[in-house]
């Protein structure tokens, strides 16, 4: 995932693990005192020249708990106390260093040594100076030894309990600091969005009030621009996640410099006055700008929006041109308050994704849209659950013969009270909501059973011909689907045909491409539904592995009155002709229609000339309508 600034809150393990010690250092086990004798085994260093010192000096330390180590008069006490690192020193304040100084002075100016220094003092001369050089204890002739040990035990016991102290003290500042970091990241996340870096929808709604409240005190305007993609999720399903989440982080960094470029522009009286992009869930991002209402910056800044993300993106090798969809809420005219302003600019934003691209202002209307795209989806699932959906079949006549060569699986919903709502207004509310796969399953699963049962009853008619959605050739295991369906009512794959509409195949999409070889390699016909009415009409063409060309209605509506759409028409069929495809126009109604097809020798047609869509079980009766009906 890319380093975008702001991470998400992860505690990493090494980070818990710190945080697990440096809480457990806290805890400094305290022995009651009678029991610090035995809690005490520390190191002595003695520095002394009377034979005295240096033979009973360590039988009374080492009865108190502490290993005596006696420095020859050849050492440099200094070096030794910084190798040895002793608990306590003990010291002969006769003893000079080098440069004639007292040794304990060397030994208390040593910035490095923190074990406490117990002077020996043997004449009363030298105690005022020793005094005050500030050693830890000093200790007057005669030397008493096993005072001077219990002594020196309890100045070990302080060294010890001090650097634990000091060693506690740092693990708590670790812990802080560990806490400081798991409290900033959870800041971050709970601000900024993971993936792009940018501020996250709860983020950005503080933002808006913010924003608003400042549109209530200086008389302006504040618009909120939601900014999708149509077909996204296809894109991730196509990609990965990781690769669609490089895409969204540099359209996010382009956001962001666009608003970066907003905000550094001079101000003037009629000019924007501020700007804030965010990210508002996984494919969306949202961008607020204020204005005074005397002038209208959103405009500009949608084209600029639409310009730039018009621009092919690449990632990880591969270049994909996204497909933005805008849509705009003004504060205070369209909402009084944050959620509902971002609300209403995310339901503009989803109407112009219904329309295919560009922005949309919001009015009244969209949010009746909304509220009917969101009431179907619900009526949609338990529609599939009561088997309220059924296929009809409508004849597919060839053109010279007039005989019916085919039948095509029309989805029709059917609600209890007897309406009918259009596939046009329900289908893509399945494709968004993930219910198309299950209901392209099913239609396949029900016009391989009615094959069969025309088979059985002697109706031995050549194809069936069933729609596929983009949402099920997006899916892994399309090809096996099919396969399964077909062997499961064991019918011929040649005698099924899936129409794969032309706005719904990615340009260039390998995989989906390897899909169709697969099938083709398996059997079964292809056709491409709709033709003329995507982007990419004839460049993939010589890609596929098709049979058929169906011509969109939309062309032979005007086929018998308008020049254009009669030599767009006779185009098309001389190209799928010549490319060996059998080509069929759709949507053809009246005899004038029919005459015009037979004279650019079309191969078939469909329309209400012959039949609507009927049940499967009425469809026998068009198989023996009479050929010179339709003349």
């Amino acid at each position: 995932m890319p380093d975008t600034g702001h991470k998400s809150l992860s505690i990493l393990p090494d980070d818990g693990l710190d945080l697990t010690r440096s809480i457990r250092k806290l805890s400094i086990p305290t022995a009651p005192a009678n029991d610090l004798d035995d809690a005490v085994a520390g190191t002595a260093l003695l520095v002394c020249r009377d034979s005295d010192s240096k033979k009973w000096g360590p039988r009374w330390l080492s009865r108190h708990g502490l290993n005596a180590t006696i420095l020859p008069d050849a050492d440099d006490p200094l070096a030794a106390a910084r190798s040895k690192r002793p608990d306590v020193i003990i010291v002969d304040s006769a003893l000079r260093a080098a440069g004639g100084e007292p040794v304990y002075q060397s030994l208390l100016d040593a910035a490095d040594l923190d074990a406490p220094v117990v002077v020996m003092c043997a004449t009363a001369r030298e105690l005022p100076t020793v005094l005050r050089a500030k050693p830890f204890d000093v200790i007057r002739k005669p030397f008493e030894w096993e005072l001077i040990a219990r002594r020196a035990e309890y100045a070990a016991r302080l060294s010890v309990l001090q650097r634990r102290f000091a060693e506690s003290r740092e693990s708590l500042r670790k812990a802080v600091d560990i806490a400081d970091a798991a409290r900033e990241r959870l800041r971050s996340r709970e601000s900024f969005e993971p993936v792009t870096g940018l501020p996250n929808r709860k983020k950005f709604v503080d933002l808006l009030k913010r924003g608003m409240a400042a549109v209530d005190r200086d008389r302006n305007q504040l618009a909120v621009i939601v900014i999708g993609f149509s077909r996204f999720r296809l894109v991730i399903e196509a990609m990965g996640q990781e690769r669609a989440d490089l895409m969204l982080t540099q359209v996010g960094n382009m956001l962001a410099d666009i608003v970066s470029d907003a905000g550094a522009a001079p101000a003037t009286p009629t000019g924007m006055r501020t700007a804030a992009v965010a990210s508002i869930d996984q494919s969306r991002f949202a961008v607020m700008i204020t204005a005074s209402r005397e002038s209208d910056p959103v405009d500009s800044m949608l084209q600029r929006l639409l310009s730039e993300l018009a621009r092919p993106i690449q990632a990880d090798g591969q270049t994909v041109s996204l497909s933005a969809c805008l849509g705009v809420a003004i504060y205070p005219h369209d909402a009084d308050d944050a959620d509902s302003l971002l609300q209403r600019a995310d339901n503009a934003m989803r109407d112009a994704q219904s329309r295919g691209g560009g922005f949309k202002y919001y009015c009244a209307e969209t949010d009746a849209a909304a509220a009917r795209k969101l009431m179907l989806e619900n009526m949609l699932h338990e529609a599939v659950d009561r088997n309220e959906l059924t296929l009809a079949y409508q004849p597919i006549t060839d053109v010279g013969l007039g005989r019916v060569i085919a039948a095509e699986a029309l989805l029709r919903w059917k609600q209890p009270d007897g309406t009918l709502i259009s596939p046009g207004e329900f289908v893509p509310v399945a494709e968004e909501s993930g219910l198309m796969i299950r209901i392209g399953e099913f239609v396949l699963d029900e016009a391989c059973k009615q094959m069969l049962a025309w088979h059985e009853a002697g109706i031995l008619l050549p194809t069936i011909c069933v729609n596929v959605s983009k949402v099920q050739l997006m899916s892994g295991d399309f090809v096996a689907t099919v396969k399964r369906i077909i062997n499961k009512h064991q019918i011929d794959p040649a005698s099924v045909e899936l129409e794969i509409s032309e706005r719904g195949v990615l340009s260039g999409n390998h995989e989906v491409i390897s899909q169709l070889h697969d099938l083709k390699g398996f059997g079964v016909r292809l056709s491409v539904d709709d033709f003329g009415t995507g982007d990419s009409a004839i460049a993939y063409l010589k890609e596929l592995p098709i049979d058929v060309l169906k011509i969109d209605r939309s062309y032979v509506a005007g086929l018998a009155s308008n020049e254009k759409d009669s030599a767009l028409v006779s185009a098309m069929i001389a190209l799928g002709q010549r490319l060996g495809l059998a080509v069929v126009a759709e949507g053809v109604e009246t005899p004038d229609q029919l005459a015009a097809l037979r004279n650019l020798e079309c191969d078939a047609f469909q329309g209400f000339l012959i039949s609507e869509p009927v049940p499967g079980h009425a469809f026998s009766s068009l198989l023996s309508t009479p050929p010179n009906s339709t003349d």
